[in-house]
């Protein structure tokens, strides 16, 4: 997948994105080493953090929201990644077809959680 995106590095600490960021591109993060954190605040004493690590996809739900991030993403480890704009993610996606499904694996893992979470606050 790397032909189709940017090889980048994050280091511990730093951060691939902050709330209120737009979502302009790079604007996925396919992680090939390391760990990233989100964090997603639903107010100052609510919030939930994920962890992804290698082979995992961040920032892909906001690709398709568009406007601006409502997670942070920091690099828990130092971190190695291929950084896709939006265009160059579709295209790898339809190039492989194991690379789209694990992406729609993630998209429907993120939906499911965020029911949760929308039916826990209800």
């Amino acid at each position: 997948m790397a032909e189709f995106g940017k090889t980048v590095t994050f280091t511990r600490g730093q951060h691939l994105y902050m709330p209120e960021y737009l979502v302009t591109d790079p604007s996925v993060y396919l992680l090939l080493d390391g760990e990233v954190q989100i964090i997603h605040k639903y107010n100052p004493l609510q919030k939930e953090v994920f962890v992804y690590k290698k082979g995992d996809l961040v920032g892909l739900l906001e690709l398709y929201t568009g406007g601006n991030r409502i997670t942070s993403a920091d690099a828990v480890t130092d971190v190695h990644a291929v950084a896709f704009t939006r265009e160059n993610f579709e295209k790898a996606m339809i190039s492989n077809l194991n690379f789209a499904l694990g992406a729609i694996r993630i998209l429907s893992k993120m939906l499911r959680q965020i029911n949760q979470k929308i039916k826990a606050l209800g």
